[in-house]
């Protein structure tokens, strides 16, 4: 359900909060019946595989940021509390994560980790896995405070790392009602019922599907294209065996955004291609999708059927 969002800069004491949170909202999940159909998510840079030299360029910081947001849409869900445990310091990115939280009607957090200069320095000193001091510095100049009078910086809750306890955050300064405002509803509480009203999701941050009319006009383009570069490429490149074409803009394959079609072997024709397109086309005509979501689903459905010799 909600998305717990970790900012701040490198080496201030995100993770040692991001996991304490973890526990105590566990803790709150067991212990409470009314949130017991409900888990306790948490990704951070060290589990999407996000290394420290990918925030040395603006390619390659795109690419982690792509990762992050590629497990939000996964995870977030109604019954999945998530913690993203990162830097999250552009404020541009804060606002695209609180699009994805509007989208489905749930609530959402930022939890600022604040620590002095030398505290950092001294603290990074200590990593195993410390970060490099130009790069520290370098993405310390460059982070973007949230401001809790925006709205995808709000509800704001400021810890400062070695001093502030987290279990008094979370109990005092309102972080469960803000999380779980349907356990305050029945008393009452008008912060609560605030919260509640604002989880529509407003015209500003709703996705919106492709119209009805151009929508098979729209599959049918998408996957045309995908066909075609499927048949130019076993016509352009004489390979035997098994053949993996990649049919969009990213070419990196361990990237999010690179989707690509396995062919079992160099033996498939436009016929064969054409008659699963039309089967998707038709399975698809009557739904509401992103133009972006129809290449994706379209290859994942390729390489279904044709694993399986249709």
């Amino acid at each position: 359900m909600p998305l717990i969002l970790f900012t701040g800069f490198p080496s201030s004491g995100k993770t040692s909060y991001a996991r304490e949170l973890q526990k105590l909202l566990q803790e709150k999940v067991n212990s409470d019946p009314a949130l017991s159909s409900y888990s306790v998510i948490y990704h951070s840079d060290a589990t999407l595989g996000i290394k420290h030299s990918d925030y040395t360029s603006s390619h390659s910081e795109k690419c982690a940021r792509s990762k992050i947001i590629s497990v939000v849409k996964r995870d977030l869900s109604r019954t999945n509390i998530l913690i993203i445990d990162s830097l999250n310091y552009i404020k541009g990115f804060r606002y695209q994560l609180h699009c994805e939280v509007k989208n489905i009607s749930t609530t959402y957090c930022v939890v600022h980790c604040l620590a002095a200069r030398d505290k950092i320095a001294e603290w990074n000193a200590q990593r195993e896995d410390n970060w490099d001091v130009n790069l520290l510095q370098e993405l310390i100049q460059r982070y973007e405070e949230p401001n809790p009078a925006t709205r995808w910086d709000s509800p704001l809750f400021s810890v400062i790392s070695g001093e502030d306890k987290l279990q008094d955050v979370v109990n005092a300064d309102g972080m469960l009602k803000a999380l779980f405002p349907q356990l305050y509803r029945e008393r009452v509480d008008r912060d609560a019922e605030k919260i509640l009203q604002g989880l529509k999701p407003s015209n500003a941050t709703i996705l919106k599907p492709a119209a009805q009319a151009n929508l098979v006009q729209v599959l049918d383009s998408e996957t045309q294209t995908v066909v075609r570069q499927i048949m130019e490429h076993l016509r352009s490149n004489v390979v035997s065996g098994h053949v993996r074409v990649i049919v969009s803009a990213c070419k990196d394959i361990n990237h999010p955004d690179c989707h690509y079609v396995e062919l079992p072997n160099d033996k498939i024709s436009m016929a064969q291609l054409q008659r699963i397109r039309r089967q998707f086309v038709q399975m698809n005509r009557l739904r509401n999708m992103e133009k972006d979501r129809i290449v994706p689903l379209f290859t994942a459905y390729l390489n279904a059927n044709l694993e399986n010799g249709l």
